[in-house]
């Protein structure tokens, strides 16, 4: 990809802005929409969570597996990815992983779970802290206090007592003495859970375990003192006082985001004045007793620099931890530090007990990789036999590293879920989706996560676009996946947080501002659940593009990655918004490998004619003079086109010498090295060797002002050729080896010490031979560049290196540029192979819990089916799809063609001119009717069949339908709350909804803060919703989906006593009725707190009043005896209500659906059962179970209740504009006008009969009487 930064090599540098928010990773969210997660406690961040740190989820995901290894469930495989660029703490802690820690060994690499779990990052620092606490826990009993008491400190204090650095000390010897090779470490005790992808990658764990087993001296703790003490006072103190206010842990509290600010700052500040954990008064006692303790090795130094101190000023522990239950609470004073500690405390040892209970019944397993995430990723494509780019892209384990990436063969190469945590933020979007989306697994509930905690845009509704600088919806075609948030408008996650930081405190000019997005892909026809009836889910054929439009697509993507940092006519403007607001995609991801990329992956799904494309494509680029560098990189598309087997360049497989080119014809043999082999290819592979010297420019610089520079090689000919330049390259230190291999390649002696050495940097990529052949041998340069990007890090290089900004340069004749025929290879040993018994097999795991890896699904037949009553099922059908792209390269349409076979009936009928008719039957499904004959044609896409169009044929049917996406009708309008069968077995799943354990999820204790709650529901609304609301339209001319939205807090604030209209009267029952028919009773039990998605629900009991029902007996004494009130809807709205209620019971139920479930057995085999009103839309397996929460006074009612956990339906912030210049000061205006058929005072229901108060005219009453007695508080906001 693009050249290396050098930023996160030589130092971290801390960010200048005043108001520094710490990112907070959504605990939970990998497995929440996932079958396999059953309802289990979710788990915290790693300790190193910063602006610049993501920590992985792997303690919360290995935990989960408990719960998961019980069930039937087949296992769920996860890939982890994350960036860290501290790999001291996965060091240690490897060892004790065994008690739950063991999963921050998600940071930073691949790991696998049994649930396979596979963690991919630069450098991994938390692997080995999760080994650590693994071993641990073989001893550990659940009331183990103490154990796990030491195992927090030693996790997250900066200094510790002597005993607890000396039980590090030992526990280190043992994995020193298991890590020697791969075979050691699976026949110790650790290796039967944690394994290696890897001997490279052992052996760097090793490194830092040797490193925190030396002894440091007293000097060395004095100077990471120092640094301790000067970050704390220099970042955060003035005179003594605090002078910076940050929104560390507005995250963390969930819907206290704005109340916690004050207590979460304290704790921070606490943390880094004492180095313990705000709230653990204990131990800083201790440490005071021992004079102030010993530095902990696992956040300090590293195997090159033992007196390294690279944790950011931003880290504090309390922020990986869900905090809103500490502050529920309606006392105004601030909540305690050893409040927030208990609670922290109290979920870290449950997650390591529960870890532990996991390892005892061999029920995970985690594999872990240390390295560059996407060169991981493409290596495990490479795995599986379908790679998209030549492995030479991806030879190294990461930057800065000679290592080969030479992966065991026996790993797992699908994946049910990955998350990628922040990676975008740090190599952008378009590099990692071609990389891990192949290796998602094809299935209904797989899933693909993105974070982002930097603002990608200046319009928040145009992150989308901004991220993957294309029209999503063509973009998702292409490559298979979509965002979620694109085709579905609803969310459960909150946003409120993000909301509140952005007003109350904005980003300081200059500094790059941040907004938490969590961004989950999934295949789009996937919800659907009609295309599911006929079994498991299958990867639809290629779709066809014109070549000439997809060309076009290409162009502009291509235009867009590089517009910002290669368009002169736009240099100024860029420059100005980058000085008052820089954006995440200032940091320059792509390199032209970028875009070949992305090309390749489309070819996974497009068919096309790909030369005539790629051809045109070309074309259009190399007359393109919009980018000042874009004919200097010609050559490197060029060269990976070529690579990749997209496009034949033939001057890239003919003998290049003797060849005529643009700037003469090459030179002859009479050449030296390996110019002048008989055996020269014409693609080389050429080593620039950088003095030491020569990086004084960025090693003598305060950390401060190195920046972010980006590096590329080029070669040029100031004779004939200005810089041909090459981005993607391999960079790292030490010498090149003058003697080849046996084998023929080129071996590297590494520096292993790196930047804190002093051997020269080598710089090396594959070229085009022929630059180098032509014109004078002393007149063909390379060099190293600085790159250039509109920002002031390039301004500041290029003041001290020139114009050119060429760190150092060098001729053909110089002993610093080597020419190989293959890229150069660090020697390795023999251990280091991958063998196949060398890693673990996790296929291999003892007693029933097994996996085996995933055969790729075959595509769909172009055999079609037809099913329902009336259908028929004919065989010799085929089908096709054609997407049509406008000029400005978005969707038009997409096309299906049915052909049928000339003797057929529906042939015979097309023949006869049968009419036909046509509807949409599911946001990706369109029904045929010929006659007596039905069709179903499915789209790969979600489409507004509203504006579908047919073309008839003799033997053939073509539809054409517009796609649609969440803000545009058809699609997934038609069932925005999609419930679907996952793997055909009646294993239901709320698609696009989170799962929740009821029983897990904090209690919110009555009485309630008003102005959390309404802020809440505030927050939840998009601009355009609440200027509906405050608007005089009438009441039920506003949509459904908003009518539905703007009712659900009434169920809330009722609960509480916060019912805008009756204030102070409590609510817990709700009658759902449409006009004069009461279809169900919604029973308010509680409200929780949703950990992961920052939000609230409402934990509650669905009561359909079916005939059965109503037979009972129960219904009237019910509305009789409780205090009630009506929710009518109009048709639109009730249709919303029964596609929600379904998905409420299942992202929360605990129980399994019976062989005799409606949804399984019902003809139409749909989800809900019924849109009608006074039928049941939910099947009855869950009548009666958990009913021991239903409230006393509904107890008659349990054999009919199901348990439903009703959520805030939040609007997508990167969809819709969410600000407004104020917020509500209560929900009065989004609540909708009063119910006309309860009765003001009595509450009694009656659907004719009622009179109205004749002031207001919005209260209604039975008689005088009930008007007389409610008078006193009505009074008070009756108006005319």
């Amino acid at each position: 990809m693009p050249g290396p930064l050098l930023m996160r090599t030589i130092k971290a540098v801390p960010a200048n802005a005043s108001l520094s928010p710490t990112p907070l990773d959504n605990t939970g969210n990998l497995i929440k929409e996932h079958a396999a997660y059953k309802l289990i406690p979710f788990f915290p961040d790693t300790f190193l969570a910063t602006s610049s740190i993501k920590q992985p989820q792997c303690l919360r995901l290995l935990s989960w597996t408990l719960q998961k290894a019980t069930s039937t469930l087949s296992a769920i495989r996860l890939l982890l990815i994350s960036c860290a660029t501290i790999a001291r703490r996965i060091a240690i802690m490897s060892t004790y992983s065994r008690l739950a820690v063991a999963m921050r060994a998600t940071s930073c690499s691949p790991s696998g779970l049994n649930t396979k779990a596979t963690d991919a990052n630069s450098t991994s620092p938390f692997a080995t802290s999760t080994l650590l606490f693994l071993t641990l826990s073989l001893d550990a009993g659940d009331a183990d206090y103490d154990l796990l008491s030491r195992l927090w400190r030693i996790y997250y204090h900066l200094f510790i007592t002597q005993d607890d650095l000396t039980f590090v000390k030992q526990h280190v010897s043992h994995l020193r003495a298991a890590s020697g090779s791969l075979e050691a470490w699976l026949q110790s005790p650790f290796g039967s859970v944690f394994h290696f992808s890897s001997e490279s990658t052992l052996m760097e764990i090793r490194s830092f375990w040797n490193s925190y087993s030396e002894l440091r001296t007293t000097d060395q703790d004095q100077q990471i003192r120092q640094s301790i003490a000067s970050l704390h006072v220099g970042d955060w103190h003035i005179n003594g006082r605090i002078a910076r206010v940050t929104s560390h842990g507005m995250r963390s509290a969930g819907a206290h985001s704005l109340e916690s600010v004050d207590s979460m700052n304290q704790a921070l500040h606490e943390f880094w004045k004492t180095g313990v954990v705000a709230g653990n008064f204990d131990d800083v006692a201790m440490l005071r007793r021992e004079n102030g303790g010993c530095v902990n090795p696992l956040i300090s130094g590293s195997p090159t620099c033992p007196t390294e101190f690279a944790v950011p000023y931003g880290v504090e522990p309390l922020i990986g931890y869900h905090l809103a239950e500490a502050f529920s609470s309606t006392q105004s004073v601030p909540t305690s530090m050893d409040v927030l500690a208990k609670l922290a405390k109290s979920q870290f040892f449950d997650w390591c007990r529960s870890f532990t209970l996991c390892v005892k019944s061999k029920s995970v397993s985690v594999m872990c990789h240390t390295g560059e995430a996407i060169n991981f990723a493409h290596a495990l494509q490479d795995l599986r036999g379908s790679p998209t780019l030549l492995a030479d892209t991806h030879r190294y384990t990461k930057p800065w590293c000679a290592t080969q990436l030479l992966l065991e063969q026996t790993l797992t190469r699908q994946f049910d879920i990955i998350d990628t945590s922040n990676i975008i933020d740090y190599h952008g979007i378009l590099n990692v989706l071609p990389a891990v989306t192949p290796l998602l697994k094809h299935a209904p509930c797989s899933i693909l996560y993105f974070e982002s905690l930097l603002q990608a845009a200046e319009k928040h509704e145009s992150t989308l676009e901004t991220l993957l600088h294309a029209n999503v919806t063509t973009i998702s075609l292409l490559l298979g996946v979509t965002p979620m948030g694109h085709i579905l408008d609803t969310t459960t996650d909150s946003f409120e947080s993000e909301e509140i930081f952005d007003r109350v405190c904005p980003p300081t000019t200059g500094c790059l501002a941040q907004l938490r997005l969590r961004i989950p892909f999934r295949s789009a026809f996937h919800g659907d659940r009609e295309l599911l009836k006929d079994g498991p889910c299958k990867p639809f054929p290629l779709l066809r593009i014109n070549p000439q439009e997809l060309a076009s697509f290409f162009k502009q993507a291509y235009l867009s990655m590089f517009r910002e940092a290669e368009d002169t006519s736009i240099r100024n403007a860029v420059m100005l918004r980058k000085m008052n607001r820089p954006l995440a995609g200032d940091r320059f991801f792509y390199s032209r490998l970028s875009l070949v990329t992305l090309v390749a992956a489309a070819k996974r799904t497009v068919q096309t004619d790909w030369k005539a494309c790629i051809d045109a494509l070309m074309e259009s680029i190399e007359n393109d003079r919009t980018l000042i560098l874009g004919s200097n990189g010609m050559q490197e598309l060029y060269l990976h086109f070529h690579q990749t087997g997209l496009w034949d360049v033939p001057l890239l497989r003919a003998d290049p010498r003797g060849q005529m080119t643009p700037y003469g014809r090459t030179r002859s043999r009479d050449e030296s090295g390996m110019l002048g082999s008989d055996d020269l290819p014409a693609i080389v592979h050429v080593a620039l060797v950088v003095p030491r010297s020569k990086l004084r420019i960025f090693t003598d610089r305060p950390a401060d002002q190195v920046g972010t520079p980006g590096l590329r090689l080029t070669v040029f000919n100031d004779q004939l050729f200005d810089d041909f330049n090459f981005y993607a390259i391999d960079t790292f230190f030490g010498r090149l080896k003058e003697a080849p291999a046996a084998n023929g390649d080129i071996t590297i002696d590494e520096d292993p010490l790196g930047w804190s050495g002093m051997s020269d940097l080598i710089v090396t990529c594959a070229v085009p031979t022929w630059p180098l052949l032509v014109g004078n041998r002393k007149d063909v340069c390379l060099g190293l560049v600085v790159n250039s990007n509109a920002s002031f890090d390039t301004v500041q290089y290029s003041l001290h290196l020139g114009f050119r900004t060429q760190v150092f340069t060098a001729n053909l004749d110089s002993n610093h540029v080597k020419i190989f025929a293959r890229a150069p290879t660090k020697a390795v040993s023999a251990t280091a192979q991958p063998t196949q018994n060398s890693a673990m097999c996790i296929d291999s795991i003892d007693g029933d819990f097994q996996v085996s890896e995933e055969k790729p699904a075959p595509e769909i037949s172009n055999k079609g089916s037809d099913d329902g009553p009336n259908s028929t099922t004919e065989s010799a059908e085929t089908i096709s799809w054609v997407v049509q792209l406008k000029n400005d390269c978005t969707v038009q349409s997409i096309t299906a063609t049915k052909a049928f076979a000339p003797n057929l009936e529906t042939s015979h009928a097309l023949k006869k001119g049968t009419a036909i008719e046509i509807s949409q039957i599911s946001p990706c499904v369109m029904e045929l009717s010929l006659e007596q004959l039905t069709h179903r044609i499915a789209f790969p896409y979600p489409i507004n069949g509203m504006k579908a169009k047919l073309t008839r044929n003799p033997v053939s049917i073509e539809l054409s339908a517009p796609t649609s996406n969440s803000i545009e009708i058809g699609g997934y309008a038609m069932n925005p709350f999609p419930v679907i069968d996952q793997n055909g077995t009646g294993d239901f799943l709320a698609w696009g909804m989170g799962r929740v354990d009821i029983d897990r999820q904090p209690l919110i204790k009555l009485p309630v803060d008003h102005l959390w709650l309404e802020g809440m529901f505030a927050t939840a609304s998009t601009r355009a919703d609440r200027a509906l609301n405050l608007s005089d339209m009438d009441y039920s001319r506003k949509p459904a989906m908003l009518k539905l939205r703007e009712g659900l807090p009434l169920l809330f604030m009722g609960l509480v006593g916060l019912h805008p209209r009756y204030p102070g009267k409590i609510f817990r029952l709700y009658v759902l009725t449409e006009g004069d028919k009461v279809d169900a009773f919604i029973i308010s039990n509680a409200i929780h707190h949703d950990r992961d998605s920052g939000s609230i629900f409402l934990d509650a009991f669905i009561v359909p009043l079916t005939p059965e029902v109503a037979k009972s007996g129960l219904v009237q004494p019910t509305l009789n005896a409780n205090r009630k009130e009506i929710i009518d809807t109009a048709r639109e709205e009730m249709i919303l209500w029964k596609h929600l209620i379904p998905a409420t019971v299942e992202r929360c139920r605990t129980w399994e659906h019976k062989e005799t479930c409606e949804y399984k057995i019902n003809t139409t085999n749909t989800i809900p059962l019924s849109t009608f009103a006074c039928r049941s839309p939910i099947c009855t397996c869950g009548n009666g179970q958990d009913t021991n929460h239903l409230p006393p006074e509904f107890k008659p009612l349990a054999a009919f209740a199901t348990r439903v956990a009703i959520p805030i339906i939040h609007a997508i912030p990167y969809m819709a504009a969410m600000m407004l210049d104020k917020l509500p000061n209560s929900t009065s205006s989004q609540t909708p006008a009063a119910p006309r058929d309860i009765c003001g005072h009595c509450g009694s229901v009656k659907f004719s009969g009622l009179k109205a108060c004749t002031r207001c005219e919005k209260v209604k009453y039975c008689n005088h009487a009930c008007q007389k007695a409610a008078w006193k508080e009505h009074k008070k906001v009756c108006k005319r």
